[in-house]
């Protein structure tokens, strides 16, 4: 029973949600089958049955006796109280939904249809003035594009039902609203795609393949709406391989100039692809100071407004990018404060606290504090990731740190390559790491003072640009030139 549907909807509910719901299961409008009495008394059963005491279990046969009192147990019985039940709290679901604020659009708008369909034209008239001047007061989010289709469909709808034999019936209007709510989704999708096309290999259809190449917004569109334009830009960017420093900079400065255009979540969504396509740039050339900074200065403007959170949190790979990147343009103190600040809203930390103490250990490393460096990365952890980070971290420090123990520590990483990681790690993850262990056993056999091996060792690492920790490697390689 714990288990079912019915459990699961009412398992969410917040406790202000539990009484309205109390509320809304009397009414007999939404609670009017045979069995609404004991609809009641099992909706109360599992609204008051506290579902975080792990010890204590809601028994079947218990909670039938308490709604069939007197009555021998039939089996299915109670279940179909519950279908009866689900059909209600989805019912209560729903409407709370319906009648959130942000819908007040389509509130207004189906209860003009409704009135129209009585006869009632005049008032109908006066509703879809209402809902129009909510469109005039509206933002260009991907909601206003399909609520401009919707109203100028209903405008057709009812001029065509009124047929006076002159105008175009808003036909006009609805093709262009139409137009520009399936340029708008359209890009919407495709930059998703292009964007999981970066961090994946995907086998895509034939079908999509020629949208990517041929998808052409016309330009009077792109003069209508900043959320077009600006999701053109970015599907022009995405397209590329590496998107050039100036290219990202335009597009950093397209949304500063059409920002208060913009709904909020929109605004989300175009700081999480400037986020990314500045660590695309960045990843294509190891020179990229400005890249760096660019990305800094975005991730302290976007933390403080919240947009790299989610209900209170932030992710951990979010908040390791945060930190490696202030560390990179050598903002220690920033990296140190923001380590420490947010590590109690990381999502999916765990009890030892993983997450933070390999982030300290990242930054005493890049600090040069590679003993303190080493006591704080954790020995294991569930997160394959960091993992693999804190392995590498410790043969970093054990390296800067000349200790005899690294060639035994690289050995041993490299047998778990070779074995463990079969089952933890992905071909391309596997391939990163490994060129890293071979890379790093060429330093460690390297004699410092020798510009010829340092020079052979660079040109080796510069071939291998997908290894990681890629650019720690090329200055080891560098610092060999000196003794």
């Amino acid at each position: 029973m714990e288990h079912s549907q019915l459990i699961e909807l009412i398992r969410t509910l917040t406790t202000s949600e539990i009484e309205q719901m109390r509320q809304f299961t009397s009414n007999s409008f939404f609670n009017n089958g045979k069995m609404k009495d004991q609809v009641i008394l099992l909706l109360e059963i599992c609204l008051s049955f506290s579902w975080d005491n792990v010890e204590q279990k809601l028994e079947k046969k218990d909670v039938f006796t308490s709604i069939f009192l007197n009555q021998p147990f039939v089996d299915g019985k109670l279940e179909k109280v519950m279908v009866e039940a689900h059909k209600v709290v989805r019912a209560f679901f729903l409407v709370q939904r319906y009648f959130r604020e942000e819908n007040e659009f389509h509130q207004i708008l189906d209860f003009a249809e409704e009135v129209r369909s009585r006869g009632l034209v005049s008032r109908y008239h006066k509703l879809i003035d209402k809902v129009q001047r909510l469109q005039e007061e509206s933002v260009h989010s991907a909601q206003y594009f399909h609520r401009q289709f919707l109203l100028q469909y209903s405008k057709c709808d009812e001029e065509s039902i009124r047929n006076q034999a002159k105008g175009d019936l808003n036909i006009h209007n609805t093709i262009e609203a139409l137009e520009l709510d399936y340029y708008h989704n359209r890009l919407v999708l495709l930059n998703q795609l292009l964007l999981q096309k970066k961090i994946t290999n995907l086998d895509l259809p034939d079908v999509i393949n020629p949208l990517l190449e041929e998808n052409q917004v016309p330009a009077r569109h792109l003069e209508k709406s900043a959320s077009i334009k600006i999701n053109q830009e970015i599907f022009n960017l995405l397209k590329k391989k590496y998107p050039s420093p100036p290219e990202v900079q335009s597009l950093f400065d397209l949304l500063q100039l059409y920002e208060k255009e913009l709904d909020e979540k929109s605004l989300h969504e175009f700081y999480t692809y400037l986020r990314n396509l500045c660590v695309l740039t960045i990843s294509a050339d190891y020179e990229q100071t400005e890249m760096e900074n660019m990305l800094h200065k975005l991730y302290k403007d976007n933390l403080e407004r919240g947009f790299l959170h989610y209900k209170g949190k932030i992710n951990r790979s979010r908040y390791w990018a945060l930190a490696i990147n202030a560390l990179n343009v050598k903002e220690f103190d920033w990296a140190l404060n923001f380590i420490n600040r947010y590590k109690h809203e990381i999502r999916e930390e765990n009890e030892t606290q993983d997450i933070y103490r390999l982030n300290l250990a990242n930054y005493l490393f890049r600090t040069g504090d590679f003993l303190a460096c080493l006591d704080n990365i954790p020995s294991t952890t569930p997160f394959v990731d960091y993992l693999m980070v804190g392995k590498r971290l410790e043969l970093k420090a054990l390296y800067e740190l000349h200790y005899d123990l690294l060639p035994y520590k690289l050995d041993a990483f490299k047998m778990f390559l070779s074995r463990t990681s079969q089952k933890l790690l992905s071909d391309e993850q596997r391939q990163m790491n490994s060129d890293f262990v071979n890379l790093l056993h060429q330093l460690i056999n390297s004699n410092p003072g020798d510009p010829k091996r340092s020079e052979l060792l660079i040109k080796r690492i510069q071939e291998k640009k997908q290894s990681a920790e890629w650019r720690w490697l090329i200055e080891k390689a560098k610092a060999l030139r000196s003794k």
